[in-house]
């Protein structure tokens, strides 16, 4: 039998296998009266989707229209910003409501402890059949986000490319691969097979991380000129990761990247499409965003790690059934508004444990902010520990020992840094009213 005819035969089983497993464990078929009045819950995260490379948000190419069909259409919030700048942190305060420093997912080696709450499990006690579909390397159960869901599909994706490549495995790279049309896959043939409700799907699309490879015609779709040596590889390694190119080189990995975010859009496209098709769309709550952003050079390096805001502003959108009001909301909100937010509408108790806050009285328009400022931590190792405190106009930083600001309104690419002796009167009282918070960020011989 020759090696090709092999890996059909492998790869059509592997076919039927997985198909098998999304219907393990059975879902709830039948609809108590407790299901009916709840709401299919959908959260969708994009990998390092910076908010200003979203068109709905500003950005001067057409990268996202899918997102932006389902934002003009629902609630589209203009300054949502992350816990974190990287995977494990800023999804596991998405999934717990607590910070980076409480929850401790602070470095690649640090499980999401199950001393910890998280979404599916609050969502599982209350009669919900809980799902996720997700190929990060470090989105995976091994490192504690599969608590609480009956479903943790964090390996389908992989055993799909391994039997692709089961010839040459050390050949496979998941940032080298196209996985989202796997992960549609999986997420659309579990929605087919399991009907019951009420259920919370949590899908995460990782295309748009780094490496920088999007198909065609995505590839140049936004740089068809180029005639350099960059090709989306070896972006977060160096020498690229702290050694800048040449300008034209860097617009040319900015297409590379502004492709797989058009790439992702169409794939996002499909699946609410197909949940459209299945008539779920208009009772699903839906919650559209990113983990973390993504950076270029702004600040002297290429992948995510740090609290910029090209790193921790992302974009956001939220869609209630039976509600007939749109609007774009520009008050700040943060990843770890989510999990309240969820609960909130779904009408389940908040754990008083929880960092954040619903943003449903904003969607009511029955206030106009929640809070006056978020908060953005990095623990990862790459760069030196930090936690920032935003408000509007202002961004106050601890980090290397030391307390620093910058002043949005004139400097929102966070330039120029003012140190703590230089804050003016304004800057110092708003610094008084959060100090606390920043000092408790410093090494014990710094405070």
């Amino acid at each position: 039998m020759s090696g090709q005819n092999t890996k059909i035969i492998i790869f059509n089983c592997l076919c039927l296998f997985l198909c098998g497993c999304a219907n393990f464990p059975p879902a709830k078929t039948t609809l108590s009266a407790f299901a009916k009045q709840q709401p299919n819950i959908i959260l969708i995260t994009i990998s390092s989707l910076r908010a200003d490379h979203t068109s709905s948000l500003g950005y001067k190419r057409e990268t996202t229209p899918a997102f932006d069909d389902f934002a003009k259409s629902n609630f589209l919030f203009t300054n949502a910003f992350s816990a974190s700048s990287w995977q494990m942190p800023a999804t596991a305060s998405i999934f717990t409501s607590l910070y980076p420093s409480e929850h401790q997912v602070t470095h690649i080696n640090n499980r999401l402890s199950e001393q910890v709450t998280t979404i599916a499990e609050i969502l599982k006690a209350n009669n919900y059949f809980t799902a996720a579909f997700c190929c990060n390397p470090r989105l995976t159960s091994e490192n504690g986000f599969s608590q609480g869901f009956d479903i943790f599909d964090d390996y389908s994706v992989n055993m799909v490319l391994s039997a692709m490549n089961f010839e040459n495995q050390q050949a496979i790279d998941i940032n080298q691969q196209r996985t989202n049309d796997l992960i549609n896959d999986a997420a659309i043939r579990w929605l087919k097979i399991n009907t019951g409700k009420p259920f919370f799907l949590f899908v995460h699309f990782y295309d748009n991380h780094w490496d920088y490879l999007p198909p065609p015609p995505y590839d140049s779709l936004y740089d068809k000129d180029y005639h350099g040596t960059i090709d989306g590889r070896g972006i977060a390694k160096e020498p690229l990761y702290s050694n800048m190119p040449s300008d034209r080189d860097i617009e040319h990995i900015i297409a590379l990247y502004d492709g797989q975010i058009r790439q992702t859009d169409q794939d996002i496209s499909e699946f609410l499409n197909f949940i459209k098709e299945q008539g779920r769309f208009d009772d699903s709550m839906i919650i559209l965003t990113a983990d973390h952003g993504e950076q270029f050079y702004e600040h002297g390096n290429t992948s995510h790690h740090g609290i910029y805001d090209e790193l921790i502003h992302i974009p956001l959108a939220v869609s209630i059934p039976d509600y007939d009001q749109t609007g774009v909301v520009d008050s700040m909100v943060s990843s770890v508004d989510i999990m309240p937010t969820i609960l909130d509408f779904a009408g389940i108790e908040i754990p008083p444990e929880s960092q954040g806050k619903s943003i449903i009285p904003l969607i009511k328009a029955e206030k106009k902010t929640t809070q006056d400022y978020i908060i953005a931590e990095y623990s990862g190792g790459a760069v030196a520990d930090c936690r920032a405190v935003r408000f509007n106009d202002l961004k106050f930083i601890a980090r290397d020992g030391q307390i620093f600001a910058f002043d949005l309104s004139n400097d929102p690419h966070e330039q120029r840094e003012i140190r703590l002796d230089d804050f003016d009167q304004s800057t110092a009282s708003q610094f008084d009213s959060i100090k606390d918070l920043l000092i408790d960020a410093l090494p014990e011989s710094n405070k």
